[in-house]
């Protein structure tokens, strides 16, 4: 036939990942954006006015929500320690690139996502023990 042909599409650094971010399910994407709710507002308000530093910091915070609901998906037991864990290297993932991209005093950007961080994970656990 005239379509039985393969398909093939160059591979590239990161292809996984998006693949994998692509099959995210509602509930991860779900939680990724009430974590932008939560932590963009605080951002602003800590002094990060700037457009570009507030959507860049959105971004940051999508893909770093959804790699940490990814791992904490595949954890079996010690939850609560897989989430300390986990938002431990959130916060370092974060700070790397925003020290990158977002210009300014360091120490008061690592106090901002100290903060940031601290009230969403607060809130998700918050959420998880009322509503489970």
């Amino acid at each position: 036939m005239l379509f039985d042909a393969a398909i093939i599409s160059p591979s590239f650094p990161g292809q996984d990942i998006l693949y994998e971010l692509a099959e995210t399910d509602s509930d991860m994407l779900s939680m990724a954006c009430w974590t932008i709710v939560i932590e963009v507002p605080l951002f602003y308000l800590c002094g990060y006015r700037g457009r570009k530093e507030l959507l860049y910091f959105a971004g940051v915070n999508l893909i770093s929500n959804l790699l940490l609901n990814g791992f904490l998906e595949t954890v079996e037991s010690h939850y609560e320690l897989a989430v300390l864990a986990g938002e431990l290297a959130v916060l370092l993932l974060e700070f790397c690139l925003c020290c990158y991209f977002i210009k300014g005093e360091r120490k008061k950007l690592f106090k901002t996502l100290v903060f940031t961080n601290a009230v969403s994970c607060l809130a998700g656990f918050a959420y998880f023990y009322i509503c489970y």
